[in-house]
């Protein structure tokens, strides 16, 4: 007799339903809000946040090894070999995608729903004026001016950011967040080849930073990362809070580096002759720090990687509900520029 085929366990069959259901539902923010981001996600951040930081080795890097040794090491045996199809289908692939599905979900997916940063900071949605962005201009330009003789960026600068981006979401929503006090360092060029600088596990709210990156835009980049871990899903919003909670850092490499970022920001959204004026102006180490990022992404930038790498995470982000897909990082710097004219730079 021919044996029947294996049954698919109902229990991960149900949480693969539940995670589905909360991933395409359009949750309001009035729900997600108070639910998720004030209730749930502080809760889990917490708990994460000291079992990613007490390692120096990426836990997701290694988690998804073990899991793929696992599979190897089975099929290495006759028996093994005869039995994966049916262990497959049976148990590992269900409950692989319920956890899958579910974490994303539960931990990150949602965050994507929650209350913009523009409403967090009450400033308007629309671009800021001509005045604003000489007001944020100043205000910046000083800042980088101030602290550009503040030491070489390291992993004490990191934990400084990692507490300053806590201290900006307490200050936004009035919870408490798990932050990591480090990143992971990914070998060099491994997101730089396409275009990208950092990535964040949505499983485990583990920053990871390219190591090809010079010092300073690896502080930046780690910041914009730890805010991912904070709860905020959305690339302009991230980066945004990255930047505000640079610049009230008291480590004045952090201010330096968020300052920087922001300005080179501003300057590319700048027509060009005003552009090059405001990069021109910078203390010399600040220009040589901008250089030295567009070295690193240049010497690693495959071409044809970044354009499919742009085009997937685009569609990703779209399907996660950001219309303007990959457009919207460059909202950012709008918002930095709005959050400064409205909250005096403080």
């Amino acid at each position: 007799m021919t044996p029947p085929p294996p049954r698919v366990p109902r229990v991960p069959l149900a949480l693969i339903g539940l995670g589905a259901l909360l991933a395409l539902v359009p949750w309001p923010a009035s729900w997600v809000e108070p639910l998720f981001s004030r209730g749930l996600f502080p809760v889990t951040s917490r708990l994460l946040a000291p079992l990613v930081g007490a390692v120096p080795l990426s836990l997701t890097g290694t988690l998804a090894a073990a899991a793929v040794v696992a599979a190897l090491a089975t099929l290495l045996t006759p028996r093994g070999r005869a039995r994966f199809g049916a262990r497959l289908l049976r148990s590992w692939l269900p409950w692989a995608a319920a956890v899958l599905l579910l974490g994303f979900t539960l931990v990150w997916g949602l965050a994507y729903r929650r209350d913009t940063l523009a409403q967090l900071l009450r400033v308007p949605a629309a671009p800021p004026t001509l005045a604003q962005a000489r007001v944020a201009q100043a205000r910046l330009l000083a800042i980088v001016r101030a602290t550009s003789g503040s030491p070489v960026p390291g992993q004490a600068d990191i934990a400084a950011a990692a507490g300053c981006v806590g201290d900006e979401v307490q200050r936004l929503t009035g919870t408490v967040v798990g932050v990591p006090r480090r990143v992971k360092w990914l070998p060099a060029g491994t997101l730089l080849r396409a275009g990208f600088a950092g990535i964040t596990s949505p499983w485990l709210l583990e920053p990871h930073v390219d190591a090809g990156l010079p010092p300073v835009a690896r502080l930046a980049t780690a910041t914009h990362e730890l805010g991912h871990a904070a709860g905020f899903a959305r690339e302009a919003d991230t980066d945004a809070l990255a930047v505000l909670a640079g610049l009230r850092c008291n480590d004045p490499s952090v201010r330096y580096a968020l300052a920087l970022h922001a300005l080179a920001g501003l300057a590319a959204g700048l027509p060009q002759p005003l552009g090059q004026r405001l990069l021109a102006s910078l203390p010399r180490r600040a220009r040589r720090d901008l250089a030295s990022l567009d070295a690193a992404a240049l010497h690693y930038r495959l071409p044809w990687l970044q354009r499919a790498a742009s085009a997937t995470y685009g569609t990703y982000l779209e399907s996660q509900g950001v219309s303007a897909g990959m457009a919207d990082y460059g909202r950012a710097i709008s918002l930095v520029v709005q959050a400064l004219a409205r909250h005096g730079g403080a």
